[in-house]
């Protein structure tokens, strides 16, 4: 076959993948550009140009669509490489933590669930609703990224500016006194909460089974809230008095969330919490997001962590 017959076909090939206004200069450029690398290989080689030659040039310079690609203007870029880890760890994340939150529910009756006996039955409804569903997490961060690219495609030409610097060990006192003020007494009502109809008889009995514990949490898991609840404490407290974090207490907040998911799924997994099936619900989705949010942190405070720049060893 003729050599220019087949560089003819393979610019052809390349430039439809272009826009029509492009077509005619690449092609011009492209045809003269691969007839002159083709006639020093004739010349490299002592012998004319054929279409095995040929057929070697064409596939070291690339496949047409990828060659098309090198020409092709830059457009709107949605998801930029360096953003494209962290994309699909939050979206797959996204979607562990759905199903994470749905499953144990579901494979307990509740949900859609509720009337299914088999623990197949329960799992198919689950994938049908629940586990399907969470997919919608990775499209609406998909909708996020295309205005955040819109708004950031507009920016593009503006000068870059530094940061502002932010002190993330520093804390606010008046502020942490406060929340350890409301800690206090939030801790006070739920450790007296058990004897609720001996300090508040008044209250309606309703009320009083509603906030009723059952006696195998009480006595099994419920203490061990008191040593978290101590040791918690006794941190935020020294990070009040010093007015910031340091690395001593940044290891022990991690350690102390740790424990609490220990704890938490604990709380979650081995029985009842409350008698009343409305107070039960509403606290095991209450401690769901709690754990949502430990799991966020202590991943957040991990990964800060590990980013961090620091001076090289001696």
């Amino acid at each position: 076959m003729d050599p220019e017959a087949i560089i003819e076909g393979y610019v052809r090939d390349v430039v439809r993948h272009l826009p029509r206004s492009q077509r005619q200069d690449v092609g011009f450029e492209l045809r003269s550009l691969l007839l002159e690398d083709l006639a020093g290989r004739a010349a490299d080689t002592g012998r004319p140009a054929d279409a095995a030659m040929t057929m070697e040039l064409l596939t070291a310079f690339g496949r047409p669509l990828d060659v098309a690609d090198r020409y092709r203007p830059s457009g709107f870029t949605v998801i930029r490489p360096a953003d494209a880890p962290r994309f699909a760890w939050v979206a797959l994340g996204g979607v562990l933590v759905q199903w994470a939150i749905t499953l144990p529910v579901v494979l307990r009756g509740g949900l859609q669930a509720e009337g299914t006996t088999s623990w197949a039955g329960r799992l198919a409804s689950w994938w049908l609703t629940w586990g399907l569903g969470a997919f919608w997490w990775p499209g609406f961060l998909i909708a996020l990224t295309l205005v955040a690219a819109a708004v950031s495609s507009r920016r593009a030409d503006q000068p870059w500016t530094p940061p502002r610097a932010l002190d993330r060990d520093q804390v606010h006192r008046p502020g942490l006194v406060l929340a350890l003020t409301f800690w206090v007494v939030g801790a006070t009502i739920l450790i007296a909460l058990p004897w609720l109809d001996t300090w508040a008889p008044g209250l309606p009995q309703p009320v009083l089974e509603a906030f009723a514990f059952t006696p195998d949490f009480l006595r099994e898991r419920a203490p061990w809230v008191l040593l978290l609840w101590a040791i918690d404490f006794g941190l935020y407290a020294a990070v009040l008095r010093d007015g910031r974090w340091n690395r001593q207490t940044r290891r022990l907040a991690l350690a102390t969330n740790l424990g609490w998911l220990v704890l938490l799924s604990w709380w979650l997994f081995a029985g009842r919490i409350f008698r009343a099936e409305a107070a039960e619900d509403t606290v095991r989705f209450g401690l769901l997001v709690v754990v949502v949010i430990v799991v966020v942190d202590v991943v957040a405070t991990t990964r800060r962590h590990l980013t961090a720049i620091r001076p090289p060893a001696a």
